[in-house]
Formats: C-alpha cells, structure tokens, sequence
C-alpha cells in the first residue's frame, strides 16, 4: 500500500482565540497513535511562548515544520520576515524545522529563494487556484524540485480548486464520500471544534459539518491508508537535496 501524506496546520483558530490546543489536539495525537499515523505539523512559531509543553509532546512522534511566526498573510514586506524569524524561534527552542507552509497557500515572486536563503529543505505552500487568492495553474501535482527546495504541493479533490484538505472533504459531505485519495491531505484542529464561528461567507462555509460530524468524515476518509509526515516521506522516496 503506497503511504500518503498527512499535514496539520497548527495555528489560532479560525476566531482567533486557542480552544482546539488544548481541546483538540491531545484527543487527535490519541488518535494518531491508535491508527499508527506520522504526520507533519506546520505550527506558528508564535504559539511556543504559551504552548510550549504542548508542540514538545507533538514532536516526540511527528514532524514539526513552520507556519510562519504569526500566521499573516504574506506579502512583500513581511514575507523575508516571517519565514527568517519563524525559523530562529524554532530554533531558540531546540527544533531543526525543514519545512514551510505559508498561510492560506499565499506566496509572494522571491518565496523559494527566501526559503533557500534561510535553509529550509522543503515546502508546502502552493496550491493550485482559489479566487483572489492564488492561481498557479501550470503547478505539478506531485512533489517536485524548484529552485533548490522541495515543494509538497496541495493536490485536488476536484481539479482546479477543491484541494485536499477536511475544510473541502466536510463542506460537501456527503459528496465527498466519493473523493478519490491524493498523496497527501491536510486538515486544522479548529475544524473538530463544536460551535466553530468563521467570519465572512467563507467563515460560514468552514462552519459547515464542524465538531463530532468533521471528526467521523475525517476518520471514515483516513482509515485504511498508511500515512507518515513530509520528512519520512521524502527518505523513503530518497528525495533529497
């Protein structure tokens, strides 16, 4: 059975306060444990001042990657910030990270030579296309080299913009039932949160099938397939650079 990917983005919930670190993530690591799951969790580096304890526990059986340092939507004049100081932070307190996902999949014109530039090995961060967001339509659908990095790109559910992450798997549940199952998914811990409370029309959206029903679709979708984190996967494919 081929492994897949799996990837968490661990960050402030979507009101931006920080219920689904202490009411999510010890039942989902619970459960990664009963199912044999590695992963990779792209964490705001911000979160270590209060929630150290917490991404220590995480790292003793999955990979630890950066999200940023304060989960901004990058553009040029944070950008070289974010991804330098994320990396010095992790550092700080005692992670080697290798990985960078930006936030919401927004990337600015230098994003793979700042991320060559301050030693990272590998990268999450584009996905193929959401209005007013980003549009890489000649993107690949499977890991690739560019620019001396590693990138993981978001595949889709339904090309060109259904990627696969929970957010689009519990939105059109049941429909989504019959999915296929890319090489790698990725999912928030705020999504297993009962009465979530988004903003704006997509904030509605992501309200959609949240809290005990995210949790069954998310584990009717996972279980059965093998899954590890970006680093392992790239050992086992001998990716490297």
């Amino acid at each position: 059975m081929n492994k897949k990917i799996m990837t968490v983005d661990l960050e402030p919930d979507v009101d931006g306060r920080f219920r689904s670190l202490t009411e999510c993530i010890p039942k989902l690591l619970n459960y990664f444990d009963d199912q044999k799951i590695k992963a990779t969790f792209f964490t705001v580096s911000s979160l270590l001042e209060k929630h150290e304890s917490l991404i220590k526990e995480i790292s003793k059986k999955h990979e630890i990657s950066s999200h940023s340092h304060t989960h901004s939507i990058l553009n040029p004049a944070n950008t070289s910030w974010e991804i330098r100081h994320s990396k010095e932070v992790f550092k700080e307190y005692g992670f080697d990270v290798k990985g960078f996902r930006a936030p919401k999949f927004i990337t600015t014109k230098n994003h793979f030579k700042l991320l060559k530039e301050h030693e990272y090995s590998y990268d999450s961060s584009l996905a193929r296309y959401f209005p007013g967001r980003y549009a890489n339509w000649g993107m690949k659908g499977k890991p690739y080299v560019k620019d001396g990095i590693i990138e993981f790109p978001s595949p889709n559910f339904v090309w060109p913009m259904v990627n696969s992450g929970l957010s689009y798997l519990k939105l059109l549940h049941p429909v989504s039932k019959v999915f296929p199952k890319p090489y790698m998914f990725y999912l928030h811990p705020w999504e297993f949160l009962e009465g979530v409370e988004g903003k704006g029309f997509v904030g509605t959206l992501l309200e959609r099938n949240s809290g005990r029903k995210a949790v069954e679709i998310f584990r009717s979708y996972v279980e059965g397939q093998k899954w590890i984190g970006c680093r392992d996967w790239m050992k086992e494919n001998k990716l490297k650079i």
